[in-house]
């Protein structure tokens, strides 16, 4: 299934839901009509050997093949069901897995099942609709193989039945990290432009929120909610193709260097550091199938007046292949392609490209900050800490080859590079370290000449005491050259004082340190990062509290937001937001914003490194924009949020269909965003602004304006 605006945490049911429900439609489990099956469609190459399957023709469900998850979490998509072990939800009968949706109010878990605090008998979150879901999770687990299963679709506005695929371990991190596949997907059937399509879709790549989905849609012949058809994915270590009633619809393979496909980007360890799987990584793990129907959630939206309940997603059997030429089971999964179309075109993702800012390599090196106008030089320096005079001797000498920077340590201290008195007036010394908080390293290579069995080395980076983040290296040869990658989404706040890391103040921005007696020397010292990420001078610091309008752009960004204008999208690039001259000849400068894509959803939004404190703006401040709305396509309104570094934001406040006959003044309250869950102390993006999701192709606006105001 998709996920968008909240994490997935995935979740595990082994234990009896406590709940209650009452209301709605009834809670007795109906016979469902028996709906003529056809007859299955066999894998054409003999060489697929069945493995494991379920033909749903007993009287209960399988509980050595099937587990239930138990939880009202609203599945990471704001759905609105609770998932039950019921019968009412979901049971077998007359050779039919039967998974039933009701409108009906509902209490249980509001943890997932995998999480650490989940408990069973939680019953504190309620809502207004039930429904299943099922995995085969340490009961069926598979790398590679023919996934196929024929189901009958629920229909109705807001109905969002799927098949699907999770890792069993994940091995690349968090979602989607490690991977998902959707065999099926299929939202609002029988309504709206696409009544009768399906979607095949991978979700892969970096953590939410910068992960991609690719995929496909396929419209079935013969309504998809009147008789069964069958779904299939045949998954190879290098291709996974999509079918629908045998015939081959979609493929995707992984990305290179030269090509676009699936790809992840994980922190291996700390001698490799961050890099691309290979090996078709990462669906080269063993994954789980999901069953499951939603009600909700942001893709298909909510259910309306003609919506009906209960509904019901039947599936006739599951059946799970795997490749065997002449009998034994295929490394890789290939070998076996059924009616494979070769003049499909493989579908896939750009992977983003890897950036390298060199701090020391045979020496100093001068880094190039990027600014509005160009690039200016900031050059470091070397230096030493230590509480007793001569504890740390710092210095610079040549093995033959290469110039090295050694550091003795007699005692307790540190050794660091910092950054001399800033190029630019009217800024502060240091350094941004732009986009660089999820995905960014610092590796350099190490050699330990001696040390105490009891030191320990940390490396930190440093704001100005205390506000300062550490890593403590595990342990390392000596006499030889290390490899060393530190990622700095797991510095670790100071163990010392209260205080960590503000990435968009780094004074200095390598620092190593001993607890003990050592010598060490360290080369090719660098910052690495992806894609948009950069150094930028240090702005001002802000003398505390703002307490007076703040503009945030007319005609440019105001440096105080000193990233800028961004945007994120799922996906393939389908946001295009560039500056351009109003038409009226009489504003200057406005932000232009074009949703293109179909099936994607994205948002643009202005923000900062450097947190604000906008606490004077809560009780009279609002937030004030110009807006144009050139053509508002199918959306049915817009909708506007500020974020104090996620997950912590006002959530989406939805302002209706501003701007429709030219340009209109908005205003929001402040008091509003923070109702949503917005803290003013720490504002990091003090604007964003999205169409609904699901609603967001076609549309076309421009901004003027923006400012966080105040009445006095």
């Amino acid at each position: 299934m998709k996920h968008y605006l909240v994490p997935l945490v995935l979740s595990l049911g082994l234990s009896a839901c406590g709940g209650s429900s009452g209301g709605g439609d009834t809670a007795v489990s109906p016979t469902p009509t028996p709906t003529p099956t056809p007859t299955p469609t066999p894998p054409v190459s003999e060489n697929w050997q069945l493995v494991w399957s379920d033909e749903f023709d007993g009287v209960a469900i399988d509980s050595s093949k099937w587990s239930h998850e138990k939880n009202c979490t609203g599945g990471g998509n704001n759905e609105l069901q609770c998932y039950t072990d019921r019968e009412q939800n979901s049971f077998v009968a007359d050779g039919l897995l039967n998974i039933v949706a009701r409108q009906e109010s509902f209490s249980g878990q509001s943890q997932n099942d995998d999480a650490p605090d989940y408990d069973p008998l939680d019953t504190s979150a309620t809502r207004n609709y039930t429904s299943a879901r099922l995995r085969t999770k340490a009961k069926g687990d598979w790398r590679y193989g023919r996934m196929e299963i024929s189901a009958k679709l629920p229909q109705g506005q807001g109905i969002w039945p799927a098949i699907w695929m999770l890792p069993t371990e994940w091995k690349y991190g968090g979602w989607p990290a490690s991977g998902e596949i959707d065999i099926m997907e299929a939202v609002n059937s029988n309504t709206g432009s696409s009544p009768n399509d399906i979607h095949g879709t991978l979700h892969y790549g970096k953590f939410w929120p910068e992960n991609t989905y690719t995929g496909a849609a396929k419209t079935v012949q013969g309504n998809v909610w009147e008789g069964q058809h069958i779904y299939a994915v045949e998954w190879e270590q290098n291709e996974i193709r999509w079918y629908l009633d045998g015939e081959h619809y979609a493929t995707q393979r992984p990305a290179t260097d030269s090509s676009t496909g699936w790809f992840t980007y994980y922190w291996q360890d700390q001698t490799e550091g961050y890099s691309y799987g290979t090996q078709g990584a990462p669906f080269d793990e063993q994954f789980h199938l999901i069953l499951n129907l939603a009600v909700g959630g942001n893709w298909p939206g909510n259910p309306n007046a003609n919506t009906q309940f209960p509904q019901t997603l039947s599936i006739d059997y599951v059946r799970v292949y795997q490749c065997a030429p002449e009998g034994v089971i295929s490394a890789d999964g290939s070998g076996c392609g059924t009616n494979i179309d070769a003049n499909i075109e493989a579908i896939g993702a750009t992977r983003p490209a890897q950036n390298s800012f060199t701090l020391y390599q045979n020496g100093l090196q001068t880094l190039a900050l990027t600014t509005n106008t160009g690039t200016v030089e900031q050059s470091l320096d070397l230096a030493s800490w230590s509480a007793v005079d001569g504890n740390v001797v710092t210095e610079t000498l040549s093995d033959g080859d290469n110039s090295l920077w050694q550091t003795t340590f007699y005692g307790a201290g540190n050794s660091f590079i910092r950054a001399n008195a800033s190029p630019i007036a009217d800024t502060e010394t240091g350094l941004q370290l732009v986009n660089m908080a999820q995905y960014g390293e610092l590796k350099f290579d190490i050699k330990v000449l001696s040390a105490e069995p009891n030191t320990e080395l940390r490396v930190k980076v440093d704001s100005g005491w205390p506000h300062l983040s550490e890593y403590t290296l595990q342990a390392l040869p000596h006499n030889q050259w290390t490899s060393i990658s530190v990622p700095l989404n797991q510095l670790q706040a100071n163990s010392v004082e209260a205080g960590q890391v503000n990435f968009g103040a780094v004074v200095n921005p390598f620092v190593i340190e001993a607890s003990g007696p050592a010598q060490i020397q360290i080369n090719n010292l660098r910052l690495t990062c992806l894609a948009n990420c950069n150094l930028a001078p240090r702005a001002n610091s802000t003398s505390g509290e703002i307490t007076d309008t703040v503009s945030i752009f007319d005609d440019a960004v105001n440096s105080l937001w000193n990233l800028g204008i961004l945007i994120w999208q799922e996906a393939s690039p389908h946001l295009v937001v560039e500056l351009v001259d109003a038409a009226d000849g009489a504003r200057g400068t406005v932000i232009d914003v074009a949703f293109t894509g179909a099936d994607r959803n994205g948002l643009v939004f202005i923000q900062t490194d450097t947190l604000q404190d906008m606490s004077a703006f809560a009780a009279t401040g609002f937030l004030q924009f110009d807006i144009n709305v050139i053509d508002y396509a199918a959306a049915t309104a817009l909708n506007i949020k500020a974020d104090c570094v996620h997950p912590c934001s006002s959530g989406d406040i939805n302002i209706g269909q501003p701007g429709m006959h030219g340009w209109e003044t908005v205003q929001v309250p402040i008091s509003d965003l923070v109702a949503g869950g917005l803290d003013l102390t720490k504002v990091n993006t003090p604007f964003a602004l999205l169409p609904t999701w699901a609603e967001q192709e076609g549309v076309h606006l421009q901004l003027d304006n923006i400012s966080w105001e105040l009445n006095h």
